[in-house]
């Protein structure tokens, strides 16, 4: 599969896979014909990299679990332990995001109901 195809059926950007493919995470095999192809265990890794990077996983931490995978099953525990690190991180924005949005909702019930917000009725005032 070539890195165009890849990219549509996973719904990657095809610059992401080629950023992937230059940092040395996806290899291809040349084909008679010249052109690069992928297997379908490269592209799922790939996909897998692609959905720890938009969960936020910083870079430092992507680079351990990179290395870790590629020492074997042996490793699965401190793989968890940084997958669970950044599912953390990621709850604790999707909750401040929560909140914000709870914010927003309050106000724009005060003013359906022809109340401006006031800081004594704000839900994070701490009134």
């Amino acid at each position: 599969m070539t890195l165009q195809e890849a990219s549509s059926r996973y719904h990657v950007d095809l610059k992401s896979l080629q950023f992937y493919e230059q940092g040395g995470l996806l290899q291809g095999r040349l084909t008679e014909d010249g052109v690069l192809d992928y297997r379908e265990k490269e592209l799922q890794r790939a996909f897998e990299f692609h959905c720890l990077v938009d969960a936020g996983m910083d870079l430092c931490a992507f680079r351990r679990f990179v290395a870790l995978q590629r020492q074997g099953p042996a490793t699965a525990p401190e793989q968890i332990q940084l997958l669970r690190r950044c599912r953390c991180q990621l709850l604790e924005e999707i909750h401040k995001m929560q909140q914000t949005l709870d914010q927003l909702d309050f106000f724009i019930h005060q003013i359906k109901g022809g109340q401006p917000p006031q800081a004594e009725q704000h839900p994070f005032s701490g009134s």
